[in-house]
């Protein structure tokens, strides 16, 4: 049995430019009412970059919410009626100065329990420099390491970011890497 449950009422607590905030009152599949809270998000796109030699391209930038610095693959939210992979494109040349060949590689949800944001993550091989533009209000660092040594941070827990880890892991099994 599929069991959908049927909005009957949508409300918005708080719009942004990133995220809303709703509190939608809805019917359960036994014919009851109940509430769900979640954010609703547009979504984002993110891109593991893996260069001929082996090595992959991360950026280190300051997360607010979890106030520190970590780990993630090139990422950010897609624009109004933008496609994932020109976000994804346009985040892997402003954070990283790179371009390349462009693939999907798969959509994840990050936390279902709480919010609709789906996270589109794509691969890029066969890397060529450009020029890296950051967005004025970004501060983050490119990090070049060995794809095998991303994979042991992956095991080790000190790459926490989910589509980061999604990404690393489904290329290592895809390429037999490490297992």
């Amino acid at each position: 049995m599929e069991y959908i449950e049927k909005e009957v009422n949508k409300k918005y607590i708080y719009k942004g430019k990133i995220l809303n905030l709703c509190v939608d009152d809805i019917m359960l599949p036994d014919g009851k009412y109940a509430t769900r809270e979640y954010v609703e998000h547009r979504g984002g796109a993110g891109i593991l970059a893996v260069d001929a030699d082996g090595y992959i391209y991360l950026v280190r930038q300051y997360r607010y919410a979890y106030r520190e610095s970590i780990l993630e693959i090139p990422a950010g939210k897609l624009e109004e009626g933008e496609e994932p992979i020109l976000t994804a494109k346009r985040e892997l040349e402003e954070e990283t100065g790179l371009v390349g060949k462009i693939e999907p590689f798969g959509i994840l949800y990050p936390t279902p329990g709480y919010t609709n944001e789906p996270l589109y993550v794509f691969l890029a091989t066969e890397l060529k420099t450009q020029q890296k533009h950051l967005d004025e209000d970004e501060f983050l660092d490119t990090v070049r390491m060995p794809f095998v040594e991303a994979l042991k941070m992956v095991m080790a827990g000190d790459i926490k970011d989910a589509k980061t880890v999604y990404a690393i892991l489904r290329y290592a099994l895809q390429n037999k890497i490490g297992f």
